[in-house]
């Protein structure tokens, strides 16, 4: 019998033969030290260089995209990539993460410095700088804090959902560029139905250069993967505008010469409050994108990635993005592919990929001059388009419903209204749906599988309900075992007690009264006061029945506080087991398979 939400099965850790060491005080801090250490110049110099190159055909185009999604011109994307990547490269954990301006952090950074700059061009710049430096101050204390728990913070369907919403929307925000119009203001539908309503006035020009760029990009990515797509089509546009020079509008001139480091003097005290509260939005969302992108990373390179270390590399390297005047970054999946592809080995390809960017900095700026905005908009809608997929949202349909809801949910928010509101409300959304969890967890009945001695979830009780379980599982004779599944503290206790008092009182009326009610504890590994105050309110309720209490698998701590609550010795030492298997064995005086816990 199951009561309320299913009993999941647990699966076993994978064993492995090698024995894990941990990481010394150098690797936990300084990486780099590592694999700069042990770095082979000879063999890896080459392909690191090579992967570079690959990676920066990428990067730079992105970049310079992103920051238009960000409000702000295209340079200040490439001006925040050389110490974001040089600043994750030598404290972050993962060999070949790139690290640089993302499409999730730049509309944050627009909802943020947007409320702040009030149109002003010359602010937002500023303000934009001084948001990747709070983002930086945000990352580093939480990191020497010890707090990348706070990773697991939001509901992974809430993210999923509020990474879909802005996806989105940041594809919508293009549509504009992207024909030659004002997109407007408002919430994702405004802007869309306010581009499709001026359809008589889109620059067919623009429309055809970049529709024409997005069907290069995709047909590149799918037919010759190994050409970067979205260079080929700043090239190629580039060159068809400097020689028949269409009427459209193109990408603002970008300053030839190397980065200044920025001044940030003119913003006020309540600003800056503002941008640090910014920040922490910031780097909830970038860490949750650029954590799921260094752990799929790491499952190829096998890197041991710690939440903490990257929380500190991640605010070193927005520090150096804020201190160029650049704007936040995170982790990128799709440069750390591209990267992997290219054969890169370690970190070294950052730092060349830096490098790079400095040289185009200092040499190749002019040639963007030509650069049409609406190729940009088609290079950001390429990148965007992934995200963009509900699949993963729908993937957790199957899983479940509610996570799904909650998911679905925040990414109307995300299109309905703006990404801080739908991230505050997803925050407020997985909290309650956390609490919701635990207050209720599973609970369940367990039965012996005669062939293996294992007790598993039943599909029948003892009356012959069904219910949801192992078929093979079947109740003891004059035992019932009862599970429940989570730690058992003030906020679901009272579910605890309920579930026990339910089942004796399902098994009185069906005339089939146990002589023992078994608690299965091996998921209440902990149990506060008003816990051991449930469990005892049932020994006293189970008397009433005449039956007895026992307890099986208690773990140390939950048993000190059952202890120190005098539960122990009110049930008795004799009533408390290692196993399952010990506990009915003693009160059936049938001896069970020893495979069975």
């Amino acid at each position: 019998m199951t009561i309320g939400a299913k009993s999941q099965p647990q699966s076993a850790a994978p064993e492995s033969s090698a024995k894990p060491t941990a990481p010394s005080a150098l690797q936990r801090w300084f990486p780099a030290g590592v694999w700069l250490r042990e770095y082979k110049w000879g063999k890896f110099t080459a392909v690191d260089l090579i992967a570079a190159v690959s990676v920066a055909a990428l990067l730079i185009p992105e970049s310079m995209g992103y920051a238009t999604v960000a409000g702000v011109p295209a340079q200040i994307g490439l001006y925040a990539t050389p110490l974001a990547l040089i600043g994750y490269a030598l404290f972050g954990g993962s060999r070949v993460l790139i690290f640089g301006a993302a499409g999730s952090v730049a509309a944050v950074s627009a909802g943020v410095v947007g409320g702040l700059s009030h149109g002003n061009s010359h602010q937002a710049v500023e303000f934009t700088a001084a948001l990747a430096l709070t983002t930086g101050v945000v990352f580093l204390v939480a990191g020497l804090a010890r707090m990348g728990w706070i990773s697991n913070f939001m509901s992974k369907a809430v993210m999923a959902g509020f990474i879909t919403g802005m996806a989105i929307s940041i594809i919508v925000g293009q549509l504009g560029k992207l024909t030659g119009v004002d997109a407007g203001s408002g919430d994702t539908f405004k802007k869309l139905g306010h581009v499709v309503s001026q359809i008589g006035s889109w620059n067919w020009t623009a429309v055809a250069l970049g529709v024409g760029s997005l069907v290069l990009i995709f047909a590149i990515q799918r037919f010759a993967p190994k050409i970067p797509a979205a260079l080929t089509a700043v090239v190629i546009t580039s060159v068809i505008v400097a020689v028949v020079s269409p009427s459209i509008k193109l990408v603002a001139k970008i300053p030839t010469g190397l980065p200044h480091l920025v001044h940030v003097g003119g913003i006020s005290s309540s600003d800056w409050v503002t941008l640090l509260l910014g920040g922490a939005v910031v780097a909830l969302v970038g860490f949750s994108e650029g954590w799921g992108a260094g752990q799929t990373v790491s499952k190829k390179t096998h890197d041991d990635l710690n939440s903490d270390q990257e929380f500190r590399a991640y605010g070193i390297g927005n520090l150096g993005a804020g201190l160029l005047g650049g704007m936040v970054c995170a982790g990128s999946l799709s440069k750390s592919s591209v990267a992997m592809s290219a054969g890169a080995k370690t970190q070294m390809t950052s730092i060349f990929i830096a490098l790079i960017v400095l040289l185009v900095l200092l040499a190749l700026a002019p040639a963007f001059q030509w650069l049409p905005e609406t190729v940009l908009a088609a290079i950001v809608i390429n990148a965007m388009s992934g995200s963009a997929n509900p699949a993963k949202l729908m993937r957790i349909w199957s899983v479940d419903h509610v996570d799904f809801a909650l998911g679905l949910i925040t990414g109307i928010i995300v299109l309905a209204w703006d990404l801080l509101p739908a991230m505050i409300t997803g925050i407020i959304l997985s909290v309650i749906y956390l609490v919701y969890k635990v207050s209720f967890p599973g609970r369940s009945v367990l039965g012996r599988v005669s062939a293996t001695g294992d007790f598993e979830t039943m599909a029948w009780d003892w009356s012959g309900h069904q219910g949801v379980g192992n078929p093979e599982a079947h109740a003891v004779p004059g035992v019932i075992v009862y599970r429940f599944n989570s730690p058992l503290v003030f906020s679901n206790s009272e579910a605890f007690k309920e579930g026990g008092e339910k089942i004796l009182i399902d098994a009185a009326n069906d005339g089939g009264l146990p002589k023992t009610l078994v608690v299965d504890c091996e998921e209440m590994f902990e149990v506060d006061t008003t816990g051991a105050a449930a469990v005892t309110s049932l020994l006293h309720y189970a008397r009433r029945f005449n039956v007895d209490l026992a307890l099986s698998r208690v773990h140390s701590d939950a048993r000190q506080v059952l202890e120190s609550e005098g539960l122990i010795k009110e049930l008795g030492e004799d009533h408390v087991y290692d196993t399952v298997r010990l506990a009915v064995e003693a009160v059936s005086g049938e001896p069970v398979h020893t495979g069975g816990g």
